[in-house]
C-alpha cells in the first residue's frame, strides 16, 4: 500500500542498462507515489504590522478553498492551494478594516510516515490579490482608502499539521512582504491560520 492506501503498481521487470539509465534521468509519474485533491476551510487571526504595534489589534476572518497534494518518496510533498482569505486589523478606537484576498500558497512539505496519523512541517510562499475592502462589514469602494490599498500581496508562511486518513489539520503563521497601503507608511500582514481539510484519493 502507498502513502494514501492505494495498492502499488506492479514492479517493472528488469531491462537493459540503457532503459534503466533512462528511467533514472527523468522524474516521471512512477516517482509520484500519491495524488489527492481536497477542500479546505478554517479561520484567519490577522493584524497589520507596523513600527508601532500598539495601535493595532487582531481580527478574525474566514479562509477556504481547494487544494491538490502530490507525494514523492521519503516524505516529500507539494500542496498548492487556491483560497479565499479574509485579513485585516482593528484600531484601538474600534475601527475595523478587512481585506478579502484570492490567495495562492504552495506548501513544500515534509511528512513523517508513522501509522495512520502522519505529522508534517512545511514552508509556504504565497501570492494574493485583493478583491474586497470592508469597514466593520460594510464594503468600501471608490473611496480614498480603497484607492490606496495595494491590490497585490506576497509573503511566506511556516507551519505544521497532520494527515489522518482523508483528513488534514494544519496550523500556519504568515508574514506579508508587500506593503498593504501604497504609501510610505510601512504596514504588512501578519496572519495565524487554522485549516481543516478533506482529501480524495486519485487512483
Amino acid at each position: 500500500m502507498d502513502v494514501y492506501g492505494i495498492p502499488p503498481k506492479k514492479a517493472p521487470s528488469k531491462r537493459s542498462k540503457t532503459s534503466c539509465s533512462m528511467s533514472r534521468t527523468k522524474l516521471s509519474a512512477s516517482d509520484l507515489v500519491g495524488t489527492r485533491f481536497g477542500v479546505l476551510a478554517g479561520q484567519n487571526i490577522s493584524t497589520i504590522n507596523n513600527n508601532d504595534n500598539s495601535i493595532m489589534d487582531v481580527i478574525t476572518g474566514m479562509v477556504g478553498g481547494v487544494a491538490a497534494q502530490f507525494a514523492w518518496p521519503k516524505g516529500f510533498m507539494l500542496q498548492p492551494e487556491i483560497l479565499y482569505s479574509q485579513k485585516g486589523c482593528r484600531f484601538v478606537d474600534g475601527t475595523q478594516y478587512g481585506i478579502d484576498y484570492l490567495e495562492i500558497p504552495i506548501k513544500a512539505m515534509y511528512r513523517i510516515q508513522l501509522t495512520d496519523i502522519k505529522p508534517f512541517a512545511f514552508v509556504a510562499p504565497y501570492t494574493a490579490y485583493a478583491i474586497k475592502l470592508t469597514e466593520r462589514g460594510e464594503v468600501l469602494s471608490d473611496t480614498p482608502l480603497s484607492k490606496e490599498i495595494n491590490k497585490f500581496d506576497y509573503g511566506v508562511g511556516v507551519g505544521a499539521g497532520f494527515d489522518a486518513w482523508n483528513l488534514q489539520l494544519s496550523f500556519k503563521y504568515s508574514w506579508g512582504f508587500a506593503q498593504v497601503l501604497n504609501e510610505t507608511f510601512p504596514v504588512r500582514h501578519k496572519v495565524f491560520t487554522i485549516t481543516a481539510g478533506y482529501f480524495f484519493n486519485i487512483k
